[in-house]
């Protein structure tokens, strides 16, 4: 019997003790690793001390990192609140707040790896005309659609419920979007592999074909680890899209304590996702690795500089000052 839009435990609907308390503690640690890594993605790519990430590519990693940051910053924070009172109080706040930021974030995070895909085609398939076919600004136009769509579209989750929207979510925004990524990628793998016999045939003495040799195998490296992204992606989304099934079809077939498993697991698994991806852009690029400690150097050099710059104020002795 389909329960489509009903909730199955209605009547149970405070999940037990060690369930809320398990999500809590998974959490944690988890909502710190997002945030940390995020912030330091966006901070990378906007102050970009070593000058080498101003890219429409990395601008859309930093739309998809701030749709993670916002994961860690706001909906992470209210869903460890929301456990807690859970498993202290056993009773729960309303669901609103922690579902239409949720809603926001994935919908943010789904469409900015549409739009990496979308870079990645055109610097594959048309490397001559990429720069000009996208260009900073057509990106920035680009991501202010995204989020436009993300703020707005999560809101039809104040008409139709939870359950009926995750459902309506799963089927248009990921579904439909991947599918878009996935058609996408075969056609790209195919310019791949057209690439690779061109290499063959080129006059490697030549300078002019060993640069463009060069960029190409750079774009490559840049898609491969988009790619490794998607898998983690997809790692992570589809026992999530699964467990929307479970929530809606299992009926009085499976116990409260599955369904209330399957309400928790999908929000963990995107946080996990949430968090990983700064660190495939640190283990795969080195200009992200160089920018990161490049930024975490200064921000520790500053805090050593600041009481020396008030000691010599005071005399040129390097004595701190209660001031």
């Amino acid at each position: 019997m389909s329960l489509f839009g009903e909730y199955p435990c209605k009547n149970e609907s405070v999940a037990p003790i060690y369930i809320s308390f398990t999500t809590v503690a998974v959490c944690i640690p988890l909502c710190l690793i997002t945030v940390a890594g995020n912030l330091l993605v966006v901070l990378a790519i906007f102050i970009d001390p070593n000058k080498d990430l101003r890219a429409p590519f990395n601008y859309f990693v930093a739309n998809l990192a701030v749709s993670d940051l916002l994961m860690g910053l706001v909906v992470d924070p209210t869903a460890i609140v929301y456990h807690v009172m859970e498993g202290v109080a056993r009773k729960v706040p309303p669901l609103v707040y922690l579902h239409v930021p949720y809603f926001i974030s994935c919908t943010g995070s789904v469409l900015s790896l549409a739009a990496l895909t979308l870079d990645r085609y055109l610097a594959i398939t048309s490397p001559l005309s990429y720069r000009t076919q996208l260009n900073p600004k057509r990106a920035g136009l680009a991501a202010a659609g995204i989020w436009t769509f993300s703020l707005s579209f999560p809101f039809i989750y104040l008409v139709t419920g939870y359950l009926t929207y995750s459902f309506v979510f799963l089927h248009t925004v990921v579904v439909v979007t991947l599918l878009v990524i996935l058609l996408t990628y075969l056609k790209i793998f195919r310019v791949f592999k057209d690439q690779v016999r061109q290499w063959d045939s080129l006059d490697q003495t030549n300078v002019f074909n060993q640069a463009k040799r060069q960029a190409a195998r750079w774009e490559q490296k840049v898609t491969k680890t988009f790619i490794i992204m998607l898998t983690l992606f997809l790692a992570c989304y589809l026992p999530s899209c699964i467990c929307i099934y479970i929530i809606n079809l299992c009926g009085k077939v499976c116990s409260c304590n599955l369904i209330h498993w399957a309400r928790d697991i999908p929000s963990l698994l995107i946080l996990a996702n949430s968090g990983v991806n700064p660190f495939v852009y640190a283990l795969r690029f080195e200009n992200f690795k160089k920018a990161f400690v490049k930024l975490l150097r200064n921000r520790k050099c500053c805090r050593q500089q600041n009481p020396r710059t008030v000691a010599f104020d005071n005399g040129g002795q390097l004595t701190l000052s209660s001031d």
